[in-house]
């Protein structure tokens, strides 16, 4: 038996619609939404059983999805030609009701038949016109469904239909987003691990091959003449002032202080080494207990690397502050300039996160979980704030922090 043609459902019903749609609109994977349609539908119309079926589109074989209510119906698992009457409502997108005695599927006959049920009406779950799946509803009354019942039916599959496609394509867009941040992460790791290593050739082999030539401009020097060794003075000067610009940058690419000490001698590190080459009065305030991860720690010291550089690009400033903080449950890290500010909303439409120095910050951040925000405005200076949860696995107690 189809559904029949039937008017717009009265204030009541439409209530039914309206609570199932705020219910199941505020779950985001697809077993909370058959959890919760099963519970609505139960409420709503009085009935003990509301099995809800999910439909593998390349098979078309139907499996129960999880209810809080236990029911032999609610394990079975049906396949194409194992039930006529589900396979109609699915081939129709039509709601149908059957007196039990047409249910053939043993599992389901089991099951309505063992709890006294009589008639059962079949609902497909509709999404773009695509049954994703059946809802089985069972009375134990032989009183049909009104025509009144049938549509809000009919409206109750689309409902369930578009709030199961809705939620499969958040955990689609949650699994995506993780594997996408989890590449990020290797990718990170990978890069770290790699400029660990440059900086330690950096330091080990350029600094060897450095020495080596003052060692021979030395001995040269004794068989020079005096003016010639005026020249060769200022060739050490140009050594030495190669030698700080591999030192800085090795110690740019990874501190050894950050290794070796942690995060705030570090940054102290950074901000003295800002503060010489731009002239900058840099402050770094605050202190961090336990030492956090290596991954945290690296995190923090690049996002505040990366926010002095755009201070010096960009802010015309004479004062930065840094200040470390940490709380119960995360560490927030805050890099405040004096210098001319902007509008951040105008400039993030102009030129986008990467443009105001951003994206890459919060990339790293949400890594590990966090949040970086930019506050600012014209004459007012910046802020950039770093706030990154902690778990216990985040803590360190190990002075080596291997």
């Amino acid at each position: 038996m189809s559904e029949q043609h039937s008017p717009p459902p009265t204030d009541a019903h439409g209530q039914v619609l309206h609570d199932l749609a705020v219910a199941v609109g505020r779950a985001h994977k697809v077993e909370e939404v058959i959890q919760t349609a099963a519970a609505e539908i139960r409420l709503a119309f009085g009935v003990r059983i509301a099995g809800l079926y999910l439909r593998d589109l390349s098979s078309g074989i139907l499996t129960a999805g999880p209810h809080e209510e236990f029911s032999p119906i609610y394990a079975a698992t049906i396949k194409p030609n194992e039930s006529l009457i589900i396979d109609e409502s699915i081939t129709s997108k039509k709601v149908s009701i059957w007196p039990v005695e047409a249910i053939k599927h043993p599992a389901i006959r089991a099951g309505l038949d063992g709890e006294g049920f009589r008639i059962v009406a079949c609902v497909p779950l509709l999404s773009k016109a695509e049954p994703l799946g059946v809802a089985l509803i069972a009375r134990r009354s032989d009183v049909p469904f009104s025509p009144l019942e049938l549509h809000t039916l009919r409206a109750i599959g689309s409902i369930i239909g578009v709030a199961i496609e809705n939620a499969k394509l958040y955990e689609d867009l949650v699994s995506h987003r993780d594997q996408l941040r989890a590449l990020a992460a290797a990718v990170q790791q990978t890069r770290e691990v790699e400029a660990r290593r440059i900086a330690r050739d950096l330091h080990d082999i350029a600094g060897q091959l450095l020495a080596a030539i003052h060692f021979k401009l030395e001995e040269l020097a004794e068989a020079l003449p005096l003016q010639a060794q005026e020249h060769l003075e200022a060739v050490r000067g140009q050594l030495h002032q190669a030698e700080e610009h591999l030192r800085r940058l090795s110690h740019e690419l990874r501190s050894p202080i950050l290794d070796d000490l942690g995060l705030k001698p570090a940054l102290d590190s950074l901000g003295q080494g800002v503060a010489t080459r731009t002239g900058l009065h840099i402050t770094v305030e605050g202190s961090l207990g336990p030492r956090p991860s290596r991954e945290i720690e690296t995190v923090i010291y690049r996002g505040v690397q990366e926010g002095l550089t755009n201070v010096a690009k960009h802010a015309r400033a004479s004062r930065v502050w840094i200040e470390l903080e940490r709380q119960p449950q995360q560490i927030r890290c805050t890099v405040r300039d004096d210098g001319i500010g902007f509008e951040v909303r105008a400039a993030l439409a102009k030129w986008g996160r990467r443009g105001i120095g951003l994206l890459s910050i919060q990339e790293r951040v949400a890594e590990v979980g966090g949040r970086a925000t930019i506050t600012s405005a014209p004459g007012q200076g910046t802020e950039l704030r770093l706030t990154i949860p902690l778990q216990d696995e985040d803590v360190v107690a190990d002075p080596d922090h291997s």
